[in-house]
């Protein structure tokens, strides 16, 4: 897995108050009116609201596929590593390791001071119980990376993990393994199912003490015996909100994710803070190759990549908080990023000259192009209703190029489904976790099909096999970045997937109910929002 790229915070606050100051004077008089009228800022809370929404009972088999389901299990659960923002390792269940010279085992120390829920120690037989019991029945998430050959106990607080190939991410990777206690999983063979209480069990900072599919609610309480740092909110509680701006003001929420639009409702008041995230959560267009041949040449996406305007993109459905995608992948921000892979900068006539090189003509001057049979070029483009603007707007861009596209806006889940399954055409889908370009690999089963990601169905470039391999075990940062620009660069010439944008969030919450919040995730679900490992 790559390093995730930092992510920029501003404080439009902060910046609002610096750019009156320069333009206007602030004297001191003002100042102190300010002063005497700012609410008091705090760092802890006894209760924190917010949205709720049924993404599954928070276990690795039981929560629902998407980034809501993981952050609540991963307020329960601990992985061994963590990972910062800028990629560094922290220890979590691990106090200590260290790795062969080889790169292929690592010794992992246990964290004394971790123990279950329940008041049972936390041990290597926990450890390699998950392992074993993980390769049995395959997690929804927070399964154990696919390298991992062998787990196998030294002592009570000693684990041995040796995997089949070098592989510099290695660690950081463990981040994503959630361990689960051996004394209740034991004896559970249906774990999909396995939803009573005991099943919530972890290590964690926080316990689940209530939850309602029904009604989307969740209930956690601080775990006074958790191995990190005391939580900072002793409850957090998601609550039915079905209009979350007018939950927010009326302080059933205590913070809220706004479009720009709305923004102004909040600047200029002491009441409100802003925080700025500019994230790799993108928006992407997945190409199937085997269901539609057309799809398989290269020229043929290269034409869809200079047809659609991703600036538009940006500008009419996010109203400018967002950043074009890049087609080598990778956010502009992540340490890995290729200014100089291709682009395709939108040319509707360019892409036009592409299509009538591979032999498409609009025979019948109707706008739609038609190849040597007379078969209109005509595509079923898969999106959920979230996304049905985007795709309103991209129909518009291929039709222009000469594309006809019918829209198919289904429920998130049905999406979700389908895009797993491979049953699409075209179809968008948005996710955190696209920036790992293991997905358009053939490697064993790094790019095995998911909600949110997908190997690009029909692609394969043996090229991109070699390099993302090398760069795998590269352990020289200068090197491997040089195979990363590489590999961008052939990805982005032959857009097996092309990333439409990356959104931008901006949040906003009161200060005075609690002012906490992390400046390095814009979730305000994610763990480090309340608590410190």
């Amino acid at each position: 897995m790559l390093k995730k790229h930092s992510i920029k915070i501003i404080s439009l606050v902060v910046l609002l108050t610096f750019f009156s100051c320069l333009f206007c004077g602030c004297s001191k008089d003002n100042d102190n009116t300010a002063k005497a009228s700012k609410p008091e800022s705090k760092k802890t809370a006894d209760v924190i609201r917010l949205a709720g929404g049924d993404w599954g009972y928070p276990t690795p088999y039981g929560l629902y596929p998407r980034g809501p389901g993981s952050r609540k299990m991963n307020l329960i659960f601990d992985s061994l590593l963590g990972t910062k923002s800028n990629g560094e390792t922290i220890p979590k269940l691990a106090s200590e390791w260290e790795s062969s010279e080889d790169g292929l085992t690592y010794t992992i120390k246990l964290n004394p001071k971790a123990k279950w829920h329940d008041g049972k120690p936390f041990t290597a037989e926990d450890v390699v119980f998950t392992y074993n019991y993980m390769k049995q029945y395959i997690p929804v998430s927070g399964g154990c990376p696919d390298s991992i050959k062998q787990v196998e106990k030294v002592d009570d607080q000693t684990v041995k993990i040796k995997i089949d190939e070098a592989n510099v991410d290695f660690l950081s990777n463990l981040s994503s393994w959630i361990i689960i206690p051996k004394h209740i999983w034991e004896s559970v063979t249906d774990p999909n199912n396995f939803t009573s209480a005991e099943a919530a069990v972890g290590t964690g900072p926080y316990k689940l003490v209530d939850y309602s599919k029904e009604h989307g609610t969740y209930h956690f309480v601080a775990n006074p015996d958790f191995w990190g740092s005391k939580p900072r909110v002793k409850e957090i509680k998601f609550v039915p909100a079905g209009e979350t701006i007018l939950a927010f003001e009326q302080n059933e929420i205590d913070r809220i994710s706004v479009t720009p639009d709305i923004l102004s409702r909040y600047e200029n008041n002491p009441e409100y803070k802003i925080l700025s995230y500019e994230t790799s959560w993108a928006y992407r267009l997945y190409f199937n190759m085997k269901a539609r041949p057309e799809l398989a040449e290269k020229s043929f996406r290269q034409a869809i990549a200079y047809a659609i305007d991703r600036q538009e993109l940006v500008d009419k459905i996010e109203r400018g908080a967002a950043v074009p995608g890049s087609p080598g992948v990778l956010h502009p921000n992540n340490e890995f990023y290729n200014s100089k892979a291709s682009q395709y900068t939108h040319n509707t006539n360019k892409a036009k000259e592409l299509m009538s090189n591979l032999g498409y003509k609009d025979a019948d001057a109707d706008g739609i192009l038609k190849n040597n049979k007379g078969e209109r070029l005509s595509f079923r483009l898969l999106c959920d209703d979230g996304s049905a603007r985007l795709a309103e707007v991209i129909k518009q861009h291929l039709a222009q190029a000469g594309i006809e596209v019918v829209i198919n806006s289904v429920d998130m889940k049905t999406r979700d489904a389908r895009f797993k399954d491979g049953d699409f055409e075209l179809c968008i889908n948005g996710s955190g976790n696209g920036e790992d370009l293991s997905e358009l690999t053939t490697i064993k089963s790094e790019g095995k099909a998911t909600s949110t990601t997908a190997q690009a169905i029909g692609y394969q470039n043996t090229e991109v096999d070699e390099l993302y391999i090398a760069q795998q075990k590269e352990k020289d940062p200068k090197k491997r970045k040089e195979i990363m620009f590489k590999l961008q660069q052939i990805v982005a010439d032959d857009v097996p997937k092309l990333t439409l944008y990356y959104k931008n969030s901006l949040n906003v919450h009161r200060p005075s109910v609690y002012d906490g919040w992390s400046l390095d995730t814009y979730h305000s679900d994610s763990r480090s929002n309340f608590v410190d490992d």
